[in-house]
């Protein structure tokens, strides 16, 4: 018997960014429908609902973080990744918050968007049995997260994660295939992280040494190359520290 192939809904109202995209994922095993909007969206949901809805954030007619949050009032579980041109932390915190598995940052290559649904598939259906979150005892040093979902909650170890994003009361915790939202301070974050395990090297962002292939200086300016290919830049009076604990 042959498995089905996953339907996936890819919804942009960019015609010409939307067709070769779904043209591509149905190369490469995945049922695709293209809705140019919410209400299209709909449509296609009730006559076969999908397990994965790509959703583009700006749109004109209702925007994909309404979008976003009509799918998560449904009583079946439905992956989301969001699409955004945005570059702002608070941006992707807030898509993460309303309930997407995943972003990805515009313009995109097909094939990062291929695995990262891949990703979110696999995860599709996985409730951990735990409840609550693990936090580190007094005067120990975190070894993991977990970060609560819609479908239970996700263990996320430390020695997975590249570099860590914060903003305001909020962080992504950003792994070589994704990023998790946890609800946490800076204050905190710094309390739970062994100083060996991340470096501190911005005001709002943590990176793993173990996570960086190269550093690369332009005058004052520095910035680390991660083995995911992601640039994190270095605040000039954290640049010293970074230097030295990174061995330069």
């Amino acid at each position: 018997m042959i498995a089905a192939r996953p339907h996936v809904v890819l919804v942009d109202d960019e015609e010409d960014l939307r067709e070769p995209v779904a043209a591509y994922l149905s190369e490469h095993g995945l049922d695709v429908s293209e809705a140019d909007g919410g209400r299209a969206l709909d449509a296609v949901m009730t006559q076969r609902p999908a397990q994965l809805v790509v959703l583009d954030v700006s749109m004109p007619d209702e925007d994909g973080f309404s979008i976003a949050k009509r799918l998560r009032a449904r009583p079946e579980p439905v992956g989301i990744i969001m699409l955004t041109a945005r570059r702002d932390v608070v941006d992707r915190i807030e898509g993460l918050e309303i309930g997407a598995d995943d972003y990805i940052m515009k313009p995109f290559e097909p094939r990062e968007l291929l695995a990262r649904i891949r990703s979110v598939l696999r995860r599709i259906g996985e409730h951990p049995a735990t409840n609550g979150s693990r936090t580190a005892a007094q005067g120990d040093y975190a070894s993991e997260f977990w970060i609560p979902t819609g479908r239970g909650q996700i263990r996320v170890p430390i020695d997975t994660i590249e570099w860590i994003e914060a903003a305001k009361d909020y962080a992504l915790l950003h792994t070589a295939d994704r990023a998790h939202m946890l609800r946490v301070t800076m204050a905190a974050l710094e309390r739970s992280l062994s100083p060996s395990a991340m470096v501190r090297v911005h005001r709002s962002a943590f990176v793993s040494p173990d996570a960086v292939r190269s550093i690369n200086q332009v005058g004052r300016n520095i910035t680390l190359v991660l083995r995911s290919g992601t640039s994190v830049r270095v605040g000039p009076q954290h640049a010293d520290e970074v230097r030295q604990k990174l061995g330069q």
